[in-house]
């Protein structure tokens, strides 16, 4: 699985210009330079086992920092867990919506609590509310499996609903968790502009690859 990877990585980075990090940088989104107030959509995917939840406390954090007045954040999230995200979020940007990803094919059984997984939460907060109340948004969104990239790696059509719907061309969408580049992928589509980190440099190159090719 491993070389496997690396065989991605390799691959992935010969298909992009030299010097060109496709708007990925590796590191830490907690050490990035970011203006305030300059970010309008943050849409991510962060680890949710159970030693990494206090990384939502920093993405909201980081998001009631660089995110402009009305400006969203939209996470996945693990349903097991949502008692304490909420805890770590709700202090630092508001809750707005939760919003029900269906995704077909194979499904995820939780032993731990006898439950057969058939959907997962996004979770939308905004900084003080939201801009644009006139643009509805479906809070049910239909999505097939894709892991072809990462492990963890979720429905392109996730990304690209939601990006169109909260942003507008020109606007700037930031993935603090890059993975597989999903987000950038589907702002670069909708002819937003983007930023992302990643911390694993194999992720990123694979990020960057699929990034120059969509």
């Amino acid at each position: 699985k491993t070389a496997t990877r690396t065989a991605k990585a390799q691959a992935a980075a010969a298909a992009v210009p030299p010097g060109d990090d496709q708007g990925v940088t590796i590191g830490d989104f907690r050490n990035a330079s970011i203006p305030d107030a300059s970010v309008d959509l943050i849409f991510t995917d962060p680890p949710y086992d159970r030693k990494s939840l206090p990384l939502y406390g920093d993405l909201a954090t980081f998001a009631a920092r660089i995110l402009k007045p009305g400006g969203s954040l939209v996470c996945y999230a693990g349903q097991y867990a949502m008692p304490e995200i909420l805890a770590n979020m709700t202090p630092h940007v508001r809750l707005w919506w939760i919003i029900y990803c269906q995704h077909t094919g194979q499904r995820a059984r939780m032993t731990e609590y006898g439950v057969i997984v058939g959907w997962k939460p996004l979770l939308w907060f905004v900084k003080d509310t939201r801009r644009d109340k006139h643009t509805f948004v479906d809070d049910i969104i239909a999505g097939a499996r894709e892991k072809d990239a990462h492990d963890w790696q979720q429905a392109r059509v996730e990304a690209e609903t939601l990006i169109e719907k909260l942003t507008d061309p020109g606007d700037v969408v930031l993935d603090p968790f890059c993975g597989g580049g999903t987000t950038c992928g589907a702002a670069k589509r909708l002819k937003r502009r983007w930023q992302s980190f990643e911390i694993n440099a194999e992720s990123a190159a694979i990020a960057r690859g699929r990034i120059a090719e969509a």
